[in-house]
Formats: structure tokens, C-alpha cells, sequence
């Protein structure tokens, strides 16, 4: 009788940070991954670091800045920020992990679709019954 061995743990790529660093760890200690879900893992983690690096960025300089005629502007930072918020979220519905309660991250679209069919049942006018002329 053979013992079969558990599966390898992918080892976390080097470059990776604190935040990125750990949330692979806690994914591939939970989930056994195919190799294109390794690559969106990576690039959930690389974006995890880079959403650190930004915090950190405002915290030093704030969340505005003196612009070039001495105006007050939104600092960059958390502009990117936003922006990879954004992707974060994506590259998690792509990844398609479960929550606690089995279900995985929906997809934008999934969310704008929720919003529109609540708002249909609700009897609340949404962009598109506007655009098409009608309150449904």
C-alpha cells in the first residue's frame, strides 16, 4: 500500500510584497489551482502590492497636491488607485474563488445586471427604460 502524496504548494513567485505575498499563500494553501488560475493569482497579488504602494504614496504627500499654478489637485496616487480597485475586482471574478459561503466574486457585469433587475422590480427609471422611452 502506497501513501499518495498531497499536492505541491506553488511557491510565491519572487517580487511579490507583504499583502500579495500572503493572500497567495492563504489561496494556494486553500485551493488547488490550474496554471492559467496561477497566473491570475499572480497578477491579484502584483496588484494587491501596487495598491499598497499607492496607500503609501498618499499617506506621505496626502490626498491632494499643489498643482503647477499652485491649485490644489487629487493627488495621482489615488487616481491609480481607483483604477486598480477596478482591476482587482475583475481579475477576482475572473479568478472565480469561492467565498466563505461557496459563492464567488460576481463579475461587473453580473452586478450591474442585479442592480437593473431590482431597480426594474422597483418601478425606479433606469438609464436604459430612459433611453428607450419608457418607465419599465
Amino acid at each position: 500500500m502506497s501513501k499518495s502524496k498531497a499536492p505541491v504548494r506553488p511557491r510565491a513567485p519572487k517580487g511579490l510584497a507583504g499583502r500579495g505575498r500572503r493572500f497567495w499563500a492563504v489561496t494556494t494553501e486553500a485551493y488547488t489551482l490550474t496554471d492559467a488560475e496561477l497566473e491570475l493569482l499572480l497578477e491579484v497579488c502584483r496588484t494587491l502590492d501596487t495598491l499598497d504602494r499607492l496607500a503609501d504614496v498618499v499617506v506621505e504627500h496626502g490626498a491632494t497636491l499643489e498643482g503647477s499654478e499652485g491649485q490644489r489637485v487629487v493627488n495621482g496616487a489615488m487616481t491609480e488607485a481607483r483604477g486598480q480597485r477596478l482591476a482587482l475586482h475583475r481579475l477576482l471574478a475572473a479568478l472565480g474563488l469561492p467565498d466563505e459561503d461557496g459563492a464567488s466574486v460576481p463579475s461587473p457585469r453580473t452586478m450591474q445586471a442585479e442592480r437593473a433587475g431590482a431597480a426594474r422590480w422597483a418601478g425606479v427609471k433606469t438609464e436604459a427604460s430612459l433611453r428607450r422611452g419608457s418607465a419599465s
